[in-house]
């Protein structure tokens, strides 16, 4: 695994672009693989909802219901990892590996210990959250057990995703690519294994899901780690390294970290308020919104895939101090990623209720879940701008205008409208989502104001100016 990422940074002819098309063979060449890489994240999501949903709307609710406060929970350590990511892509825009390597063990180690943390008080609280979540009683038992099956590897989750964010911060996206393969890979095989009861092993329906899906986590991590410790990369670490707490990386890592935090905690809490919202309606109506938001997930992919590129070369261009190359560079992921994201919308609006029988053969859900696609379909365009330009804004340290676009986009317009249409109207699931494309596209709308406003050469300046200090320091000592 030694050999994975050894062009760790052979995307850095990116600081020597003259051209748009130098800048986008840059953002194709982290994209696409990240595309590979959260497609299959995705996908064996959606995998594993079309094999838990062969047990019925029941268990397909039972797994929403457990999946949202679980997110919820992980969003927590969010702050590490945007704090990381932006960090180190800019010590690797300043050419600075010794500076990156650090922040990279500092979050590792505080990352496990608050994994630990969240481990021993989820468990025993998760049967109380799903109950808070209103599930219905024939749902209440499989999404408690599939719950505190998840929490139980929350520390190989958020290992993985911290070393994930420092090897993305420095342009490899291909050791996390290959290691959420394999254990993709893995996750379907023992899906398969455990939910239905092949090979000789007990039939555990949801807890086999639950179990399949931690067990490949581990691996991922396994991989993960392994490949950071190999010596030949330009981000490793090794269990000889000083590990002794370092105040000022995390004060940094956390000054650009936790508005990101903030912001998915935001998110995340508007998404619980959202779901125990549509769960009231009941278990089919759930069923089909939960279907709806996995198959959304994964047509988000495109756009998630070049907000990570953004936020690399955005962090490298402003370690580098050409805000120019930055702003090149969130301008074409956002012309490609609205393409793309345009295509994704015509499949949903034309192919929906297609995409929602691989989930199901139950003719109320499918119904409900084509009505939920169609909706959707007119908010690709503006979930493929926000995604980018607010991961520009990240890349960049400017993590809190996000964190305020979040807030009024979900609590303001995604929970009030989406109540007011939903159950004031009577429009249900339909009045849900349209709440959603109103919230997509109000975040839009603020961030690319932000964006406008020529932000980045404030944060290149910033950036260069405490650079200058941290040396004159450095020289002091």
């Amino acid at each position: 695994m030694a050999s994975l990422g050894n062009k760790a940074r052979d995307i850095s002819f990116f600081l020597e672009a003259k051209k748009p098309a130098e800048v986008r063979k840059a953002i194709f060449k982290l994209a696409l693989p990240a595309m590979l890489e959260f497609f299959l994240m995705m996908l064996v999501q959606m995998i594993d909802m079309i094999q838990v949903g062969s047990l019925g709307p029941w268990a397909i609710a039972a797994t929403g219901l457990a999946a949202q406060p679980t997110m919820l929970i992980f969003s927590v350590f969010s702050a590490l990892v945007v704090g990381t990511t932006a960090l180190v892509a800019r010590a690797s825009g300043a050419g600075d590996r010794e500076y990156a390597c650090r922040v990279t063990r500092q979050s590792f180690v505080i990352v496990l210990l608050l994994g630990v943390v969240v481990t021993a008080a989820g468990i025993p609280a998760s049967r109380t959250i799903i109950r808070l979540m209103g599930a219905d009683v024939d749902t209440i038992k499989p999404a408690t057990i599939y719950m505190q099956i998840v929490i139980a590897g929350t520390v190989f989750t958020v290992g993985n995703m911290v070393l994930a964010a420092s090897l993305r911060g420095v342009g490899d996206v291909i050791t996390p690519m290959i290691s959420n393969l394999v254990a993709n890979v893995i996750n379907i095989f023992f899906n398969w294994v455990l939910i239905n009861g092949k090979l000789g092993f007990p039939r555990l329906e949801v807890a086999g899901a639950a179990i399949a899906t931690s067990f490949s986590r581990l691996i991922a991590f396994c991989i993960t780690m392994h490949a950071v410790y190999a010596r030949d990369k330009y981000i490793s670490i090794s269990i000889h390294d000083s590990y002794r707490f370092e105040p000022n990386i995390m004060r940094d890592v956390l000054n650009i970290g936790t508005p990101a935090a903030i912001e998915q905690l935001i998110m995340r809490t508007g998404a619980l308020l959202f779901a125990r919202l549509i769960a009231g309606f009941g278990t089919i109506m759930f069923a089909a919104h939960q279907i709806a938001i996995n198959i959304d997930s994964l047509g988000l992919v495109p756009a998630m895939a070049f907000q990570m590129a953004a936020t690399t070369l955005v962090g490298q261009g402003i370690g580098a101090k050409k805000p120019e190359l930055s702003e090149e560079a969130t301008r074409q992921s956002m012309i490609i990623s609205i393409i793309i994201m345009s295509l994704v919308g015509v499949v949903y609006f034309f192919l929906g209720k297609y995409v929602a029988i691989i989930f199901t053969r139950d003719a109320q859900v499918i119904a409900l879940g084509e009505n939920a696609l169609k909706i959707l379909a007119f908010s690709q365009p503006f979930a493929a701008v926000y995604f980018v330009v607010a991961g520009a804004l990240r890349g960049a340290g400017d993590t809190k205008y996000a964190m305020y676009a979040s807030a009024i986009g979900v609590w303001a317009i995604r929970l009030v409208i989406g109540y007011i249409l939903a159950d004031m109207l009577n429009m249900a699931l339909v009045g849900a989502w349209i709440a959603v494309t109103l919230d997509m596209a109000v975040r839009m709308v603020l961030v690319l104001k932000r964006f406008s406003s020529g932000i980045f050469k404030k944060y290149s300046k910033e950036y260069s100016e405490d650079s200058d200090d941290m040396k004159a320091l450095y020289q002091h000592c």
